[in-house]
């Protein structure tokens, strides 16, 4: 039996007409697939571990369809099951993961691939602790980049549901990180922050973003990582000093094509342990996904799991 979870609002709708074609194809049947769709932010998480829980037929494998978001809440469910197999047929505004793994399959013919004779991948994902002012602790998975500063505000302002409906009535939802950015880069102050990799600090104490990355990409094909390898037991780590806003608009442009890390403010590093360390609440972006703490510990997981590709 696979286990399908469906974000029907990823890609503005694309995933539910993605599920119904898939639910068409014989396979589907003859695979014994079971369909469950998110129904709210965060559903993904407990519905896999809900679905996990009380299904007695034993499970193949995990199928997602959606988004970066969808997939990430998934995985977070089932990080108690790392020898369950996962699959993911990207559907959302990002599909940062799949240009990560080399995806050449889409849709339906990427369904038939996963549910027939697919690739396996044993990948190691990156692990959070996040420690609050209370001292109460908290641990997240991530695919993608775990991310604070720019980005990690950007990426709140896209999941911004007053934000998601103006772009989408205006349509202009391809340009939805573009126009994020240059909201945001209206109020945006730098971080300051204390960033230790393998247990040396980083000299540098104010960021316009940090991001740790498992691969090359983010915000919907952003290469802002370019010497990432989602294989590696390190992460790849981007420091990006203070820089005039100009700047700032001019370096993003240069990340679709890597080149930034060629400018002198900006630092690819690598490190399999990061602490990062903030006096006030900081924001972070987990695979798009928004979380806030003080400070937090960030490594590669102990088991890897097993990702199912074409």
């Amino acid at each position: 039996m696979y286990i399908v979870i469906t974000n029907p609002k990823a890609g503005n709708g694309k995933a539910k007409r993605l599920l119904e074609a898939i639910q068409k194809d014989e396979l589907f049947t003859l695979k014994n697939c079971r369909s469950f769709q998110t129904e709210f932010a965060g559903h993904g998480k407990t519905l896999i571990e809900s679905v996990l829980r009380t299904h007695h037929t034993p499970v193949t494998g995990i199928i997602v369809i959606g988004g970066d978001g969808t997939l990430h809440e998934a995985v977070n469910g089932l990080i108690n099951y790392p020898d369950l197999p996962i699959g993911f047929i990207p559907s959302g505004s990002g599909n940062d993961f799949a240009r990560g793994l080399g995806l050449r399959l889409q849709g339906v013919e990427l369904f038939r691939k996963l549910v027939t004779c697919p690739n396996a991948s044993r990948i190691r994902i990156g692990q959070v602790t996040c420690i609050h002012h209370n001292q109460k602790t908290k641990d997240y998975y991530f695919l993608n980049s775990l991310g604070t500063g720019l980005d990690s505000e950007i990426a709140f302002l896209s999941n911004d549901s007053h934000f998601r409906k103006q772009v989408k009535k205006w349509r202009i939802s391809r340009l939805q990180y573009v126009i994020a950015l240059f909201k945001t880069m209206k109020k945006f102050k730098h971080v300051e922050a204390e960033v230790d990799i393998n247990g040396r600090r980083v000299k540098y104490k104010s960021f316009v973003l940090t991001t740790i990355a498992n691969h090359p990409f983010f915000g919907k094909g952003m290469k802002i990582a370019p010497k990432a390898d989602v294989n590696s037991s390190s992460f790849s780590v981007i420091l990006i000093e203070p820089l005039a806003k100009w700047r700032i608009v001019v370096l993003f442009l240069s990340v679709f094509m890597g080149v930034h890390t060629k400018l002198r403010k900006v630092h690819e590093l690598s490190g399999s342990s990061i602490n990062i360390k903030s006096t006030v609440p900081i924001l972070l972006q987990l695979d798009g996904q928004s979380y806030r703490c003080e400070e937090c510990h960030v490594k590669k997981t102990d088991h890897a799991l097993v990702i199912l590709t074409d």
